[in-house]
């Protein structure tokens, strides 16, 4: 049976690879997103045009899959906090949204959540599991929250016809010139190839980088688990995480030496709305769903450099 899948972010970093993993394996893919690009230009399905947070859009693109993975969001931190409201609006809104339509679908799909790392604000402990309190420091963070909270109500046994989402929590992920260049592992990798200096802001954050195949890995396990009608796994809250932390000043002088850049390594400030430490416990996914991750932050570097190279 050819299962059909929508993604909503489809032209994103996440999602079109994804996407080519889900067709590889003979899904039929449909790709929603307010714009496409080279990223998607292989992909063989569906690709419509639209905003999340249009209802009747949303609800139109949901009717007739089996499956959804709401990854379209207002995806950075600093952009959260330089537009609230558009990052409320999308994250909230968008994902109010996709619940209703997949809730009033004819045949409901099964649906999962992209979330993030930053719902739990400055961690209490170290590793971070799921059950890890929460209390986002940043607009993204909240937006991100708020939106879990809201796939929770939808799993309500009163909700009637009720959805179960599953939700992914994601750290750093990383390895691939499709990524956001504003990000800091694309960010830093750009500059070291260029010689140009490398700011830090604060640089004494430690962080949970995830490399991208090892991320889809654990996505196309709990889609595997919910499609084999796996009670363990709907409603359920998901890392895919490495459980490994490293300093942002780390990463850096780690990428410079990768590349035998003449970069110079420049310190600045922190912001205030940004995580200092986060290392997440990759248990609870490895325990449901076999998950493990499999590639090293120095390898994954390498395989970035080599990419980025070429693009």
């Amino acid at each position: 049976m050819v299962d059909r899948v929508l993604i909503t972010g489809g032209n994103g970093f996440i999602g079109s690879h994804l996407a080519e993993r889900l067709e590889e394996r003979g899904h039929s893919v449909t790709l929603f997103d307010v714009q496409f690009n080279g990223n998607t230009t292989s992909l063989q399905g569906p690709k419509i045009r639209g905003d999340i947070r249009d209802y009747g859009a949303v609800k139109d693109a949901v009717a007739g899959h089996d499956a959804v993975f709401h990854f379209a969001a207002v995806s950075r931190v600093a952009w959260g906090q330089m537009d609230p409201y558009a990052c409320w609006t999308t994250n909230q809104l968008g994902t109010l949204n996709v619940l209703e339509a997949c809730r009033k679908s004819e045949t409901p799909p099964v649906l999962f959540y992209a979330s993030s790392r930053e719902v739990y604000g400055e961690p209490q402990y170290l590793p971070v599991d799921e059950n890890h309190p929460k209390k986002p420091l940043s607009v993204y963070g909240m937006t991100k929250l708020c939106a879990e909270r809201a796939c929770g109500s939808y799993a309500d046994p009163s909700v009637s016809p009720s959805v179960h989402p599953v939700i992914f929590r994601f750290s750093n992920v990383y390895g691939s010139e499709r990524d956001l260049p504003e990000r800091v592992i694309p960010k830093f990798m750009t500059k070291a190839l260029r010689g140009e200096d490398i700011t830090l802001y604060g640089g004494d954050q430690v962080l949970d980088f995830t490399y991208i195949d090892d991320t889809i890995s654990g996505i196309l396990k709990a889609f595997a688990a919910c499609l084999d009608g796996g009670s363990g796994v709907s409603g359920q809250e998901f890392h895919f995480v490495t459980g490994r932390g490293v300093s942002v000043s780390d990463l850096a002088t780690m990428i410079v030496g990768l590349t035998d850049s003449s970069s110079r390594i420049i310190q600045s400030p922190p912001n205030n709305f940004e995580v200092r430490r986060f290392v997440g416990d990759p248990g609870k996914s490895h325990k449901v769903l076999g998950h493990e991750p499999r590639v090293r932050l120095e390898e994954g570097l390498k395989i970035l450099r080599e990419r980025m190279l070429r693009f």
